[in-house]
């Protein structure tokens, strides 16, 4: 009940604030697991992306911000969940594989922070890695960044990826490393865009 609550009104305030509109709902998967991988601009993307999406998500946060106890146990609430950047963090990877087990969606930044261009970082391989391990599709995901007044917020939601030819055979690391550079290429795609 709460997440509802929160995301009703975090979708007014968008759609009041910024003028949201979304592009692409048809893309998110109506049930299963899915990863969804969004580009990350401003702090405002993940309750943005959040709000756009038809279904319930939880969010792979960096840890830092867990660590106020009050806004970390609201963001817990709202189905957020810690990992440590930089580092392998194994119990995020964890946690993400049991969620998409269980048929639940989550959203991940795979740049691993704020970037305000394509091209000024790269995808890290390891997000294909947890797609292929979970047998889970890839929806890639895109907001314009406009978070101003009536600054026409735009979200877009890409068709999903799937890997199912890798499911029984794991791909060498120079694959993993192209499959990254498309789903970056699938993620910036919509960079541009001029959706009516």
């Amino acid at each position: 009940m709460f997440y509802k609550i929160a995301r009703a009104a975090v979708t007014g305030f968008y759609k009041a604030m910024f003028l949201m509109r979304v592009f692409g709902r048809e893309n998110v998967p109506a049930e299963g697991g899915a990863l969804l991988c969004s580009n990350h601009r401003s702090y405002f993307d993940p309750p943005a992306v959040a709000a756009a999406c038809p279904r319930r998500i939880s969010i792979m946060a960096k840890e830092e911000l867990f660590h106020n106890p009050i806004f970390g146990r609201l963001i817990r609430a709202l189905g957020a969940y810690p990992i440590r950047r930089g580092k392998g963090d194994a119990g995020a990877v964890m946690a993400t594989l049991k969620l998409l087990a269980s048929g639940g969606t989550t959203l991940v930044f795979p740049e691993g922070t704020r970037v305000r261009y394509a091209g000024e970082s790269k995808i890290s391989s390891g997000i294909i890695r947890v797609a292929i391990k979970s047998r889970c599709p890839i929806v890639p995901a895109y907001t314009n960044g406009k978070y101003r007044i009536f600054g026409g917020l735009k979200i877009y939601f890409g068709r999903p990826i799937y890997y199912d030819e890798y499911y029984d055979a794991a791909p060498d690391a120079e694959t993993l490393e192209r499959l990254a550079g498309e789903l970056m290429d699938a993620i910036y795609c919509f960079e541009g865009e001029k959706a009516a």
